[in-house]
Order: structure tokens, then C-alpha cells, then sequence
């Protein structure tokens, strides 16, 4: 993908890809479910053989993932609420 890219969308990229990885470690379980989608992308288990069964584990990923977030959004406000 490199080759395509020239000298500025390869510094932005990696720019946007240090930006991703910090603001990531700050929320390690929103950290682990993108981990997961990516491993369920790659069948990095070797275990999803059909689009329809792959399609159920990406839907309980993405729950999960928006779990994990309104989790992470509410703990971030009630430290706002109690910084005031």
C-alpha cells in the first residue's frame, strides 16, 4: 500500500496511527475488542467458515465493543462530575 502513497499520506497515516495507539491504551477494553474484530477478520482461529457464522461473531463483537464503550463514556463522566 506504501508504494501508492506519497510522502504526506505516509506521514499523516503514521501520525493517525500513533494517535489511534495512545488514545487505545487509554481504553484497554475497547482495546481488546477491536483486537478481536481484527482476529475474527483474519480467522485467525481458523474457525469461521461461512459468511453467516463470521456475520454472528462480528454482531456479538460489536455489542460487546458498544458495551464496552458506553462503559468507558460513563466512567469518564461521572469523573468529570466529581472534578467540578
Amino acid at each position: 500500500m506504501s508504494e501508492f502513497m506519497n510522502d504526506n499520506e505516509t506521514v499523516e497515516l503514521t501520525c493517525r496511527a500513533s494517535e489511534l495507539a495512545l488514545r487505545l491504551q487509554a481504553h484497554p477494553n475497547i482495546s481488546a475488542r477491536i483486537l478481536s474484530l481484527l482476529d475474527i477478520v483474519e480467522n485467525s482461529d481458523n474457525n469461521c467458515e461461512t459468511a453467516s457464522g463470521t456475520e454472528l461473531k462480528v454482531i456479538s463483537e460489536l455489542q460487546k465493543l458498544g458495551n464496552d464503550s458506553l462503559q468507558d463514556w460513563a466512567n469518564l463522566q461521572e469523573k468529570k462530575s466529581l472534578s467540578l
